[in-house]
């Protein structure tokens, strides 16, 4: 017999999208829970998740929250679709009044600095996910689905490809990329064939990663928030561009559907690196981790000769 399928209900969905879903409504029921609201009608329902919608537009938190509550429910609960007026009302008003904060874009002056913290804790594995989603400007379930045999060293030992199995914008084909950096290829060298292939380059959980970005830049001298995990693709979009000067280019390697997002993400972003200043402290401690990071590559590539001699 083969494999069982999913419900139809399922179809089409993917694993993230789910588990938002499930988070939503958990989210949800919980402050109902709080208000003591009821749902025992499409009317009472509406009511309910009007409150929590204006509740987390109240407190802050993201709209995602609201968004998904609302897809969850309309994918699992068709009959509700149009039995949420005043609810889908305030979803309405809050995305006209929404205005994203984008995350600061990185420099590659500061993601070498970070791969040279991540090398002195002994996280290689860690630096060249960095530095791979900087150049490669991956979205950060992307970065965290790579494995080691998405990683692939060319023979001439100066380029590699990154392989992307599930891109955003590539309707679930895989994506090929190719990185010319010599330090990431001499990184990937040193790091990927020393672990199993299907071994992924994060083994720990999204919020685990978060924290340990978030740990390097304060170790940098940089307070908490002052850059996210998604920088890495805005700084890398900046830079490629700025490198190549051609928006086409940055469109096909960034997997943008269309090129006003992309011309969108390096204005924004240039203007961004423009106007953003660093304290004399922090360019020292940034300077001074570059180095010593530079200095710690060429350890672990010697190394590296030797146990292969």
């Amino acid at each position: 017999m083969g494999k069982k399928k999913l419900h139809l209900r399922y179809v089409g969905l993917e694993p993230r999208t789910l588990r938002a879903y499930r988070q939503a409504l958990d989210n949800f029921l919980k402050f109902s829970k709080q208000k003591s609201l009821r749902c025992g009608s499409s009317k009472k329902l509406d009511h309910a998740i009007s409150e929590f919608i204006n509740h987390s537009y109240q407190e802050g938190d993201p709209i995602s929250y609201a968004g998904h509550l609302l897809s969850a429910i309309k994918r699992f609960h068709p009959e509700f679709k149009l039995k949420l007026p005043l609810s889908s009302q305030l979803y309405r008003n809050w995305v006209r009044s929404y205005a994203p904060v984008r995350a600061t874009p990185a420099s590659w002056d500061l993601v070498e600095a970070m791969i040279g913290q991540a090398l002195a804790r002994d996280q290689s594995q860690l630096g060249l996910l960095l530095g791979l989603a900087f150049h490669c400007m991956l979205r950060t379930s992307e970065m965290l689905s790579l494995t080691h045999a998405h990683v692939m060293v060319h023979d001439s030992r100066t380029s590699l490809s990154v392989v992307l199995p599930k891109a955003k914008t590539s309707a679930g084909n895989p994506q090929v990329l190719q990185v010319d950096d010599q330090t990431l290829v001499d990184m990937a060298i040193a790091t990927v064939r020393k672990r199993s292939r299907s071994a992924l380059l994060w083994t720990g959980s999204q919020s685990a990663f978060r924290e340990t970005f978030q740990s390097l830049l304060e170790g940098l001298g940089f307070p908490a928030g002052s850059y996210l995990p998604y920088s890495l693709r805005r700084g890398g979009a900046t830079w490629f561009y700025q490198a190549t000067l051609s928006l086409d280019a940055t469109v096909i390697r960034g997997r943008w559907s269309c090129s006003k997002t992309a011309r969108g993400y390096i204005d924004s972003g240039t203007l961004q690196l423009a106007h953003l200043t660093w304290t004399a402290k922090q360019a020292k401690t940034v300077q001074k981790w570059r180095l010593k990071g530079a200095r710690l590559r060429l350890r672990q590539m010697q190394k590296d000769a030797v146990l292969t001699e």
